[in-house]
């Protein structure tokens, strides 16, 4: 079955821009479809620098209704809205004063891809906070909550970095890593390509970033099956899920 693959990089456009996050799109565009998605085939849809969180929202609304292995490469800026304090990815024309309005708010990725089948969901991030996510982050850190939750039936890795010195704009690295052991045809397992991308980008990073790693359940495991079904509201298949298990 063909996957889908969706690459996201987002990042003002503004003085508020912390990454060239658009940098790294050329480096994933040069990677095969089939090694981004880990499927025979892939279908590949690129978002660079969006300017309407609807927009985004339609699109990844789209690529969690495909059938298939979904792959999902984000690389951007966290920033909090003032009133609810929540985590929202950067868009063009994002500031700080109007991220509730014109910045996707993180839980739309997890509301987006909670009906997908465990197990068959994987996303790669590379983001920059700036001070404020950066001091909310830190507090989530084991043993509190996993912080940027994207639904327990999905794998995700990569890292969150701390801002950049004032001023500065930082470069994608951990994407841009990803990239490059992606290019050479050989897809490693994805904890196995996770753990390559950070030792490449160490000594750029030297323990300051926030490092993301959850395997997600494998696919067709039955428990997290007749979970699905549950949450979805389907409860006899849960029960039949059950009885078969």
């Amino acid at each position: 079955m063909p996957g889908t693959v969706l690459l996201l990089a987002a990042s003002p456009l503004g003085r508020g821009r912390l990454v060239d996050a658009a940098s790294v799109l050329p480096v994933l565009a040069a990677v095969p479809p089939a090694v981004l998605s880990g499927a025979d085939t892939a279908n590949v849809v690129e978002l660079a620098d969006p300017l309407e969180p609807q927009a985004v929202l339609t699109r990844l609304r789209a690529a969690a209704a495909a059938p298939g292995p979904l792959t999902v490469y984000v690389t951007g800026q966290l920033q909090l809205d003032r009133r609810q304090r929540l985590p929202h990815l950067a868009l063009a024309r994002t500031t700080a004063s109007t991220v509730r309005y014109t910045g996707l708010p993180w839980h739309w990725f997890r509301e987006e891809l909670r009906l997908r089948p465990a197990g068959a969901t994987t996303l790669f991030l590379d983001l920059h906070a700036d001070p404020e996510t950066w001091q909310a982050l830190g507090a989530a850190r084991p043993p509190g909550p996993l912080p940027l939750d994207c639904g327990p039936d999905n794998a995700v890795y990569g890292r969150v970095a701390p801002p950049p010195p004032r001023r500065g704009v930082a470069a994608p690295e951990y994407m841009k890593a990803v990239a490059t052991i992606l290019r050479s045809g050989w897809r490693p397992p994805d904890e196995e390509l996770h753990q390559q991308a950070l030792t490449r980008i160490a000594p750029e990073s030297p323990g300051a970033d926030l490092p993301l790693a959850r395997s997600g359940p494998a696919p067709g495991d039955p428990h997290a099956a007749v979970t699905a079904a549950v949450r979805s509201g389907r409860h006899a298949d849960a029960a039949a899920l059950a009885a078969r298990g």
